[in-house]
């Protein structure tokens, strides 16, 4: 009588171990592919970060050298004399014309009817070199103070008095002409018969 053994239960087939060399050398291999691919990646990034913080380091470098370059233009400009007399003279505008307008707002709140069609008149005969400080009317008499640059605009700014309703026929004269300095000229002018009544209701004639 013959035996038989079955050679493929699972008992009987040989041990086959699972981590063979090749297997090992495959995950060797795509480990090391892994690493170099990693290591080029961060080495590119590392690349790109430096070349931007290079950059950055360049344009703030500039925009610090403008930046110094603008403050010396600055403190040249504010230690300018010549720029710091226009700034004085615009400001000295500034401080007649806001006195004129708040005399004018005076003025104009105690009758306004009256004096709306002159005030008018006088801002459009406006000349930048002639600033009023004072404008007294009396009996239908107009006299008016204020600076000038120059005492040659009085002429032509009299002169244009004639355009307007309530300023021509007006027979203006100079009543007086001073020098102030900085301030130019102080004049007064107005109706040539009451050159004593004016300049006394103006506080009167200084030397």
């Amino acid at each position: 009588m013959k035996n038989y053994a079955n050679l493929y239960v699972d008992e009987l087939r040989p041990n086959r171990e699972w981590l063979t060399f090749n297997r090992f050398s495959a995950y060797t291999g795509a480990l090391l592919v892994l690493i170099v691919v990693l290591w080029v990646v961060l080495t590119l990034i590392s690349q790109q970060q430096n070349e931007a913080y290079v950059a950055s380091y360049q344009r703030a470098n500039q925009l610090n050298a403008e930046l110094q370059a603008k403050q010396r233009q600055l403190d040249a400009a504010l230690n300018d004399s010549e720029l710091t007399e226009q700034l004085n003279d615009v400001q000295r505008t500034l401080n007649l014309r806001q006195r004129l307008l708040l005399q004018m707002q005076q003025i104009t709140g105690r009758n306004q009817s009256s004096f709306s069609a002159l005030f008018s008149d006088l801002a459009a005969v406006d000349q930048p070199d002639v600033w009023l400080q004072r404008i007294l009317l009396a009996d239908d008499h107009l006299t008016l103070q204020g600076h000038t640059l120059s005492a040659q605009q009085l002429p032509v700014w009299l002169a244009d008095f004639g355009r307007y309703d309530t300023l021509q026929n007006r027979p203006f004269g100079v009543f007086e002409l001073r020098d102030e300095g900085e301030q130019g000229l102080s004049f007064t002018v107005g109706h040539l018969n009451h050159e004593r009544e004016v300049t006394n209701a103006l506080g009167g004639r200084q030397p």
